[in-house]
């Protein structure tokens, strides 16, 4: 047994906005912004949020993985609940157990990275999944809106047979102000890049770095491969004061992602571990109001996971958009009259929804011990062999299937029509009628495989409370979710 990384895993939305649609639509105003025109980000659907990113990137890390953890670190600066526990909410969607710890971590860009620190300095025998996630919106118009993305990222660190092993990590701190949002803004403010180049990433990171290599008794010539959040002109900058060779940076993801805040410096470690070998050395940094760096060793574990874990398939596939109003409302900056069927009142029964909270953030159902049939949700006799009290707890969140009837609605509410629901079959003979997300107008057929995905199901716009269930997506033709769906 050793103590390291264990698996490693990442989720970035299916929708992408291409930026020349945000050049396009802000010509009138702000013509320079086709320079920084060039390839599409990650761009969040109207259900989705810093929570359900983290759901997700859980989810790809934790697949096929036997050790569970005990701990969840939650790392963001855009949790959509201030007094609410959102680990709680990744951990109940993720079917952890009771008394598993959850922790928000928030404050910085490297609430991550400094997580990932203390791990590595005080290790203990406790499996953590740290999940790093944000969700950042931009004022139109900004350079901010170009270069941001949504995603996230998740580690499993502890004892077991890691793929990465913490060889030296330490963490620097300095007030240097490169960006900030204060809390009743919505919106970032940065500075001037030169100002954050020479006086920031220069001069800050260089200091953590070195006493990272300190502490694992390496030197820089031995990194194979260095994760830094930046621009690719940063990059080259911190590389010549380093002493590294540019290429030994890793892709920053900007080009087809974007900048995704907290989640990036993990979102780029997962990228580089689905190429890595063993024996490599990777260095990740982190950056904002100081400087982390970890040095981490891959070990000959990792060729397992490199087939099922990491950015690549959810980068891979994708629907690009080059409507910018749409882009706009989907961020919830644009306040489109969608008529009176949009008006309406959607309170959550606190009671009820804790009552069934088990059924709603796990969607776990039942199986009848007798028949074996699967149903949701559970009920107290069996819909098939109508035997009483037979059922046992099972979760269909993990599930693949098959749409056996559909309607694509235009007149019903919907941020992003049209609205689409409709009766999905499990194996087993569980049938549920669903709403339905990420297919476009049309994509969806009787017969579709499709697969369950943490969501938001609607907001409290009078009382800011936003609920969350499964949702069916489409199964992309991958030899992850073929697998799956051959399995179910």
């Amino acid at each position: 047994m050793s103590y390291g990384i264990l698996s490693f895993g990442a989720y970035v939305p299916s929708l992408r906005l291409a930026r020349s649609a945000i050049a396009n639509g802000m010509a009138w105003a702000v013509p320079s912004l086709k320079g920084l025109a060039k390839g599409e980000r990650a761009v969040a659907n109207w259900d989705e949020d810093s929570v359900t990113l983290a759901v997700e990137a859980s989810r790809d890390c934790l697949r096929g993985i036997t050790v569970e953890p005990a701990q969840i670190q939650l790392a963001s600066t855009t949790l959509p609940f201030a007094d609410r526990s959102n680990s709680g909410i990744v951990a109940d969607a993720l079917l952890c157990a009771e008394f598993t710890g959850t922790e928000d971590l928030g404050g910085s860009r490297r609430a991550a990275t400094s997580a990932l620190v203390r791990l590595g300095l005080c290790p203990g025998g406790r499996a953590t999944l740290l999940i790093a996630t944000d969700c950042r919106d931009a004022k139109p118009g900004s350079v901010q809106e170009m270069n941001y993305g949504h995603g996230a990222a998740a580690l499993l660190v502890g004892e077991g047979k890691p793929i990465a092993l913490i060889r030296g990590a330490a963490s620097f701190h300095d007030d240097f102000v490169d960006q900030y949002r204060a809390a009743d803004t919505d919106y970032d403010y940065t500075l001037e890049e030169r100002w954050i180049r020479e006086e920031g990433y220069n001069k800050i990171v260089p200091k953590a770095v070195s006493a990272a290599l300190m502490h694992a008794g390496l030197s820089i010539d031995e990194i194979s491969r260095v994760v830094l959040p930046a621009n690719v002109g940063i990059g080259k900058g911190v590389a010549k004061v380093l002493n590294l060779a540019p290429e030994r940076l890793v892709d920053p993801m900007l080009v087809n992602c974007g900048d995704c805040g907290v989640a990036q410096p993990l979102l780029i470690l997962a990228h580089a571990l689905e190429s890595a070998v063993p024996g490599e050395k990777i260095l990740v940094i982190g950056f904002g109001q100081g400087a982390d760096a970890v040095v981490l060793e891959v070990t000959s574990e990792i060729a397992a996971l490199q087939n099922n874990h990491g950015p690549g398939h959810s980068l891979a596939h994708k629907r690009v958009i080059d409507n910018y109003p749409m882009f706009l409302s989907l961020r919830n900056q644009l306040d489109v009259d969608f008529g009176m069927r949009a008006e309406r009142d959607n309170r959550t029964s606190q009671p009820a929804f804790y009552r069934r909270r088990k059924d709603i953030t796990g969607m776990v159902g039942a199986r009848c011990t007798g028949c074996k049939t699967l149903q949701f949700p559970r009920s107290k006799v069996c819909v098939k062999c109508g035997e009483m009290d037979t059922q046992i707890d099972e979760s269909l969140s993990g599930l693949v299937g098959r749409v056996k009837s559909y309607t694509e609605d235009w007149l019903a509410y919907t941020p992003l029509p049209p609205y689409i629901y409709g009766n999905v079959e499990f194996i087993d003979g569980a049938n549920c009628m669903l709403e339905f997300t990420d297919f476009a107008p049309g994509q969806v057929q009787v017969g579709s495989t499709v697969k369950m995905m943490f969501r938001i199901k609607d907001f409290d716009a009078k009382r800011h409370f936003r609920r969350y269930f499964w949702k069916p997506a489409p199964v992309q033709a991958s030899s992850r979710e073929i697998a799956s769906a051959a399995s179910a």
